[in-house]
Order: C-alpha cells, then structure tokens, then sequence
C-alpha cells in the first residue's frame, strides 16, 4: 500500500480545548494518518498561548469577556481568536514537498497562504521580520519574517511545532475585525483591523485549491480517524481541568530536547 494522501479536514466552530486538541492529535497521528489540511472556527472568543509563554497580566480579563483560555502545543504569543480562520498543516517526516526543516515548511506553507489570499483578491505578501518579535506578549504585535502582511500589517500569524512524529504549523487569519476585544483585553490593539468583506468560506476554498495546485492533485475530503478522535478527546479532558497545563499527558511521551518548538 502507497503512502496516505493528502487529506483536507473542513470543522465547524469549536471550542478552545477541542480546537487545540484536534490539531495535536493530529501531529500525533501524523505517522500512520498522513498529511492534513485542517480549516476551522472557534465557537466563541478565545485567546490562545504559547507553549511556553508565561500567563500575561491581563489574563484575568478573559473570563469577564467572555474569552476561553487555550495554551497551544507551538510557540509564540498570545493570539486572538474572535471570528478568525485558522489553519493547520500536520505531516510525518520526509513528506514530499512540504522542506525538510523549519524554515523550509514555513516558507512552502507561507506560499499556498499568500496565492490563496491573492486569489481571493488580496495584495498580500511575506511579512519582513522585526527585531525582537519572537518575545512579543501577542503574536500579531510583530513578524519574525514567516508571516503574512497585508497593507504592511500581519494579517496571518503562524506557529510550529517539530518532533519524532512529523511537524504541525496552524496560525490565525484575521478575517473579521476583533479590535474592539483587543482593546478590552490587553488595552489596545496590535493592528488595524482586516479589510472588510474578506469572507472565511470564500478564502476556504481558495487556500484548499492553492494546496492542491501546488500538490498536483486533489485533497482528499475527510474526517478525523478513530484514533485521531480519541486522543483529541483524552486531551480535551485535560485541558478542560487545566487550560494552561503544558504539555498535555498525551505529549510527554514526545516532548524532548530534540522537538523544536516555533
């Protein structure tokens, strides 16, 4: 039997702990269920952090607001996530295409994203790396030269994370303005709001034919596989006790020195 294809997963808003769960079980899963273009919603404003990312000040807030409260698997700072698309991409190692290393993922990544939102009718671009925006409380404060730009604001910010298992990179497409959240939340805001009419289910289907342009074939329709739902479900169940544990009991078996985290 040949390798799996490439699949695409089209979710529903959920909740925060689901959301993150579901994208770590897929790395987990990566091996044996192959590569995947996941595309979903949140159900309700959720600021999601860093795995390492020291709880910030104004956290306290969320709960007030309305915000769930998410600690991710990858890297980076706090983000938003208030009427965003977000996008994940897990694959096993050595997957044709997708660059051997961090940077090359990214930028292989990066490029499906930017000819999507020019399909979809936006100028965007690479975003140019700023000094010191991988130490950012919020991730959308600053570009570490992976992103994307448009209008010369981060209108995509994404996080990766490698292991043993393969990579998994998602990051938050600000579709709709969330400014006003932002300002109660952390007292301003870190950038204009996105062009209005920038639709989620439009640039859905741009970004999944840009995979499949670039991939020479077709994405396959799917759903999560039973192993991939039953560790989403068992880290679910941890998060919801505790949304800022990191990592999850399910990952400890990979965490090492040798997992690069981004």
């Amino acid at each position: 039997m040949g390798a799996p294809g490439f699949r695409v997963l089209r979710d529903g808003p959920g909740e925060a702990a689901w959301n993150m769960s579901v994208d770590e079980a897929l790395l987990l899963e990566a091996r044996s269920s192959g590569p995947v273009l996941r595309l979903y919603r949140w159900r309700a404003p959720a600021l999601s952090l860093g795995y390492r990312q020291v709880p910030p000040a104004w956290l306290g807030r969320c709960a007030a607001l309305g915000v769930e409260v998410v600690r991710r698997v990858t890297g980076g700072g706090a983000v938003l996530h208030a009427g965003d698309l977000t996008y994940a991409v897990a694959a096993p190692p050595g997957t044709p295409g997708l660059g051997d290393d961090l940077s090359g993922s990214y930028a292989w990544i990066r490029a499906r994203l930017l000819e999507g939102l020019q399909a979809a009718g936006l100028a965007a671009r690479a975003a140019q790396a700023r000094a010191g925006a991988d130490r950012l409380e919020l991730c959308f404060a600053g570009a570490t030269g992976f992103e994307v730009e448009l209008d010369g604001q981060k209108l995509i910010g994404s996080a990766q994370r490698r292991s043993a298992h393969g990579f998994l990179q998602h990051g938050s497409i600000r579709v709709s303005d969330d400014t006003a959240l932002y300002r109660a939340l952390v007292g301003g805001s870190p950038a204009p709001p996105p062009p209005a009419g920038l639709d989620a289910e439009t640039l859905s289907e741009a970004l999944v034919a840009s995979f499949e342009a670039a991939l020479g074939r077709g994405l396959e329709p799917a759903e999560l596989s039973h192993s991939e739902r039953e560790r989403a479900e068992a880290r679910r169940a941890e998060r919801r006790l505790d949304p800022l544990a990191a990592p999850g009991l399910s990952l400890r078996r990979f965490v090492a020195a040798a997992d690069r985290v981004a």
